[in-house]
């Protein structure tokens, strides 16, 4: 399962704030999962084991400031969620607000993560990528 968020979709939001997670990328995904605040204002989805593995390895180095500083950090941008029936759930407001999240949305699988996005960068980020250019290292 180390490789398995693969792919991109367009979704509405539900009452503003929610959402539903495609089968394609739900069957990956546990009931609980963790969500973040990324960088490059987008929204994470990290499987529960892999963001304690992430915790577990800041955590081991917190013992200087520096590594309590970003373990810290860490923490306080994430929120465990969890899938409902449908297999949707609700972002939090400030996570829709950090994202700037509106109505339609995109999510983006990206091996161990899922990502969140407003539709309006992420249709930037496609014209600005060369899909020529990329050449896997490894088949």
């Amino acid at each position: 399962m180390r490789n398995a968020f693969l792919g991109s979709s367009k979704h509405t939001l539900e009452n503003g704030n929610r959402i539903i997670i495609p089968s394609d990328f739900r069957k990956f995904l546990s009931p609980e999962f963790v969500l973040f605040r990324a960088p490059g204002k987008c929204l994470f989805i990290y499987q529960t084991e892999t963001f304690d593995e992430m915790l577990d390895e800041i955590n081991e180095k917190s013992d200087t400031p520096e590594g309590l500083k970003n373990a810290r950090k860490l923490a306080k941008k994430a929120r465990r969620c969890s899938l409902d029936k449908q297999g949707r759930f609700t972002i939090p407001s400030e996570f829709i607000d950090y994202a700037n999240l509106g109505s339609t949305v995109y999510l983006l699988g990206t091996g161990r993560r899922l990502e969140i996005w407003n539709e309006e960068r992420y249709l930037q980020q496609e014209t600005e990528d060369d899909d020529d250019a990329f050449i896997p290292v490894r088949y």
